[in-house]
């Protein structure tokens, strides 16, 4: 039986943490299990999925759907689409199954591309590949999640870029059936040409055109990460930018602060995921609104800074041993003190 190959290639940058990653898990699972009531899904859907952030890791090889269990998503730091691009291409090269005179290969496989950020590397040159030896024999459906992601570089890819708005549960398993449908299409009317895409629900997919222009928005969130003092595991402190308008007779000011939308704790496998390039980008904490505890330990004080650079949980006031450099740092509270510059994630 002749295979069609499905990939997932997933966004697991800093970005995507809290619902947009546990959604995304739950979505692979719904999916899973909905594709395989279908018969026609049962016999020639095969499934692997990616996931990429500074770095990119194939969580699941090309496996027969019967046989498929949805991988863990880790996360990282970095959105290297670039580098993710050149996995797939790699991996494509590597696993799909070509005609020969003795047997047919696999059908057109379809890739489906999901990100919310911007590339934190230059993919130009995976670009370039791809539209070189994939884009005319691999059908790519690029799906930009919320409104902060680069449609213009999707663009450079595919004319199958969508741009998708589910801020409820509920409307990401909307988006789930729908990319459910498009697979049994897929799998119904096998072609090596045929692009089958299930009708939009426009409640939440909208479908960019080529000469629709897209907005790139910078500074849009603010990804701190940190350690917990007592487990040296990681987490994110997640700011996403709110904007406020001062009017008055003399002058129209707006105000741009970040305020907390959560922290999260995460697994050693977050340093495997991420790009590990220094970062030199930094936020000042005036412009910073909340503060966290420790999402590990539970420590009250989750944004402490050790004169290393590294954000780190404390009890209160004190000595506290750094769990990024091990030395120990002295905490003292002061009501008046001025901001203070911390390095920023790559989101």
């Amino acid at each position: 039986m002749r295979r069609l190959p499905i990939f997932f290639l997933l966004d697991v940058s800093e970005s995507m943490v809290g619902d947009n990653l546990r959604q995304l898990q739950v979505g692979l699972e719904r999916l899973v299990k909905s594709l395989r009531t279908d018969p026609h899904a049962l016999e020639t859907v095969h499934l692997s999925v990616l996931a990429f952030a500074g770095k990119t890791r194939t969580l699941a090889p090309l496996t027969e759907l019967a046989m498929f269990y949805p991988p863990r998503l880790p996360i990282g730091a970095g959105t290297c689409l670039g580098v993710a691009l050149e996995h797939l291409m790699d991996e494509l090269n590597r696993n799909l199954i070509k005609t020969t005179p003795q047997q047919k290969g696999d059908w057109r496989p379809v890739v489906y591309l999901m990100t919310d950020g911007k590339p934190t590397d230059d993919p130009s040159g995976a670009i370039e590949r791809w539209r070189r030896e994939f884009a005319n024999r691999v059908t790519l459906v690029a799906i930009a999640i919320g409104k902060h992601a680069s449609l213009t570089t999707l663009e450079q890819l595919t004319d199958n870029v969508l741009q998708l708005d589910a801020s409820t549960d509920e409307e990401f398993r909307r988006f789930v059936d729908w990319v459910t449908q498009s697979v049994v299409a897929q799998s119904r009317s096998l072609s090596a040409n045929a692009v089958s895409l299930a009708k939009l629900d426009e409640g939440i997919l909208t479908k960019i055109g080529l000469d629709k222009s897209a907005t790139v928005v910078d500074e849009d969130f603010v990804v701190l990460t940190g350690r917990c003092q007592n487990t040296k595991l990681p987490y994110l402190i997640k700011y996403e930018r709110l904007s406020k308008m001062v009017n008055s007779l003399a002058f129209n000011l707006r105000l741009d602060n970040y305020h907390l939308a959560g922290v999260h704790a995460l697994e050693q496998d977050y340093f495997e995921m991420s790009d590990n390039r220094v970062m030199t980008r930094t936020v000042n904490t005036d412009e910073l609104v909340g503060a966290p505890g420790c999402p590990h330990c539970g420590n009250r004080i989750g944004f402490a800074l050790c004169s290393c650079g590294q954000i780190m949980c404390i009890a209160g006031e004190g000595s506290a041993v750094c769990p990024s450099c091990s030395k120990t740092c002295n905490f003292n509270y002061d009501p008046n003190g001025e901001g203070f510059d911390v390095t920023r994630g790559r989101g």
